[in-house]
């Protein structure tokens, strides 16, 4: 008896101690921005980068499986003791007490799920805008999107930093020649190929202004 009340605290802690893990990085993830701007500008949640807090929530995931499995082994029969008790004593409060971790369960599930896709569909779409793009007389990279200031991607295609910036600014965002773009498509959260069509738009009009 002593050994399995030892056993049930010791689980309980460590339970706790994984709760704790895993709603930090979950926390973290949610923040996240999406995988190639958490990248490009070095973004960190408590010291850890988007790879290691999904590496950790994972890690964290399995041992929680685990700790689970054997907190049911050793209360189980407490458990059945506890459950019949309760559904003489008041059936409602016990059909409460189980639909509605279901339905957090599920609420949650949704949400990742919306989270997830929105991703997939991210990626997806930087495929189907890479065609179109090849075609066009400007196209940026994904390269210069992530490592190129304004000033860089105005030198690169030969057009003056004044004068994109001076466009930009007419559309609403304020930048600076040593800004890099994936800081600025960060700050004014924008989709990155919506950014890329536009800095491509523009950079092709002032070319046609100087030619």
């Amino acid at each position: 008896m002593r050994a399995s009340v030892l056993l049930r605290g010791v689980v309980d802690l460590l339970l706790l101690i994984v709760f704790v893990g895993m709603a930090v990085t979950g926390i973290g993830l949610y923040l996240a921005p999406s995988g190639r701007i958490a990248d490009s500008i070095g973004w960190t949640f408590f010291g850890m980068d988007k790879d290691t807090l999904t590496n950790v929530h994972t890690y964290l995931g399995f041992i929680m499986i685990g700790l689970v499995g054997v907190h049911l082994a050793v209360g189980f029969r407490s458990m059945l003791v506890m459950l019949k008790s309760a559904f003489k004593s008041s059936k409602a409060k016990v059909m409460a007490g189980l639909i509605i971790p279901i339905l957090l369960i599920a609420v949650g599930f949704q949400a990742f799920s919306a989270y997830t896709g929105e991703e997939e569909t991210t990626y997806e779409s930087y495929d189907s805008y890479y065609e179109e793009s090849t075609n066009s007389t400007v196209y940026i990279t994904g390269t210069m999107m992530k490592y190129y200031t304004v000033q860089e991607l105005a030198k690169e295609f030969n057009v003056s930093t004044d004068a994109l910036i001076e466009k930009l600014k007419e559309k609403g965002i304020e930048a600076t020649p040593d800004e890099k773009l994936v800081e600025i498509e960060y700050k004014y959260d924008l989709d990155r190929e919506e950014f890329k069509a536009m800095l491509e738009e523009i950079i092709a009009e002032l070319r046609g202004e100087n030619g």
